[in-house]
């Protein structure tokens, strides 16, 4: 069901809360965390996967570096799922719904059903519904599911909870102890996909089909044109200049046609990058390479879609959930829970944290909770290699896109010419600039909606 005016009125209410208007103290914590999880669901309705069979007990005798130890666990723990919008999506429920599976997968004896579509008003029945079919551990995957997620862990404290993209946790102080949270982080790969652009851009313009002006978008847009004009200027001599169509949607097929179809004949962008929840984008440039003769290239988002856009594809962002939904299974399993607020990103949830050299590196292999997809050959192999060794540094945090080594070695300004990133002062951006960023850098020529 489409969102009426009022909801997206709500919408943008919510999102100006989040970016301080509203004078509240409260509202720069929440700015950080108003991530593509979207506030409100896309569609009405519901839908259920089939549920676990009944609870049975395995055990299990392992043997390490002592004497042999008997772990006693229970066969049949259930997860519940709360998905905001369809799990045919190809985007951010589709690829939580692949980490469920993936997480069932690698941890003996649970199961875990879902319910998808699930408005932000009835997130609360949602819940109770998951906790009435067995549900030990409940997982809400949106920001606008936070309340109720933290209003259930208080109501429900022999059972366990997850939100994702939002700021409250038993961690955090601000929610029971039984409530964790967490997210997966694209900024870098954002950056990364930024270096291919600038790489084969004829134009030096880049486009930007965007949902909503948060937070989380934002800085994605900004890394994204961080890369783009460190690889181009290094070959030309001159910036990028980047433009941006907002949606005000999380998934909207036909409004996305439009925006990146714009972003090609009026502002002569020859690369089109994205944060939406499908491949509509990617689907518009392999349009335009295969059938209109003018090259145009885009990337993956959330899941590997390479096969919507096969002479379009430049590259991507891809996400693995289930490292993290595992971790959570296995606390719950072993009585073992701890809460926790984590922020997934590379490097982060594999084996080898430590950085490869450049003929060896895992970039582009699955691995961890966040990795790029496959860089197409087009892409010369001086930007691959260096590709490949972001990745590896950003593993170590020995890179970090929002510095001025991100930058060419200069500051990184905003639209007003002003210094957000000095090297000195501020030599990178920290957790709370990137969690509460609300302008963009200089290279960013569109507004941010107010």
């Amino acid at each position: 069901m489409a969102s009426t005016s009022k909801d997206a009125e709500r919408k943008l209410l919510t999102r100006r809360e989040f970016l301080g208007i509203s004078g509240t103290a409260a509202a720069g914590i929440a700015v950080a965390t108003a991530v593509a999880g979207g506030v409100i669901g896309y569609f009405a309705g519901q839908t259920s996967a089939p549920a676990a069979g009944p609870a049975k007990t395995f055990t299990k005798t392992i043997t390490a570096a002592g004497p042999t130890k008997t772990i006693t666990a229970a066969r049949g723990l259930k997860a519940g799922y709360i998905y905001v919008g369809p799990v045919g999506d190809y985007g951010w429920t589709h690829a939580h719904d692949e980490g469920r599976k993936w997480a069932d997968s690698h941890v003996p004896g649970w199961k875990s059903t879902y319910v998808e579509s699930v408005p932000e008003a009835e997130a609360s029945g949602a819940i109770e519904s998951l906790i009435s079919q067995g549900a030990e551990l409940v997982i809400t995957t949106s920001f606008g599911y936070m309340d109720a997620t933290a209003d259930a862990a208080a109501k429900h404290p022999d059972k366990y909870f997850v939100h994702i993209s939002g700021y409250k946790s038993g961690a955090a102080g601000n929610a029971t102890q039984n409530m964790s949270a967490a997210f997966a982080e694209f900024y870098q790969l954002y950056y990364l996909c930024g270096l291919a652009a600038g790489a084969v851009t004829k134009t030096g313009i880049m486009g930007y089909v965007a949902a909503y002006p948060t937070p989380e978008v934002i800085r994605h847009i900004n890394a994204f044109a961080l890369g783009a004009n460190y690889s181009y200027r290094k070959r030309t001599g001159k910036d990028i200049k980047a433009y941006v169509v907002w949606l005000f949607s999380w998934f909207n097929p036909g409004k996305t046609r439009q925006a990146a179809m714009s972003l090609v004949e009026e502002r002569n962008a020859d690369v089109l990058a994205f944060t939406e929840d499908s491949p509509t984008t990617l689907e518009v440039a392999e349009e335009y390479t295969t059938k209109k003769g003018r090259k145009v290239w885009s990337f993956s988002h959330y899941s590997d879609m390479r096969k919507y856009g096969p002479h379009a594809h430049l590259t991507g962002q891809i996400v693995n959930w289930g490292p993290i939904y595992r971790d959570f299974y296995r606390m719950v399993e072993t009585d073992s829970w701890e809460t926790v607020d984590i922020w997934g990103r590379i490097g982060d949830f594999v084996p080898y944290r430590w950085r490869k050299p450049e003929d060896k590196s895992t970039c582009c292999k699955p691995e961890g909770v966040v990795y790029p997809a496959p860089v197409n050959s087009v892409v010369p192999s001086e930007w691959t290699t260096l590709i490949k060794q972001r990745y590896e540094d950003m593993k170590e945090l020995i890179f970090e896109p929002f510095s001025l080594e991100g930058n060419l070695g200069e500051p990184i300004r905003d639209q007003d010419g002003k210094v957000r990133i000095d090297g000195k002062i501020v030599p990178r951006a920290d957790h709370d600039m990137l969690w509460s960023m609300n302008w963009f850098v200089d290279y960013v020529k569109s507004p941010i909606p107010k």
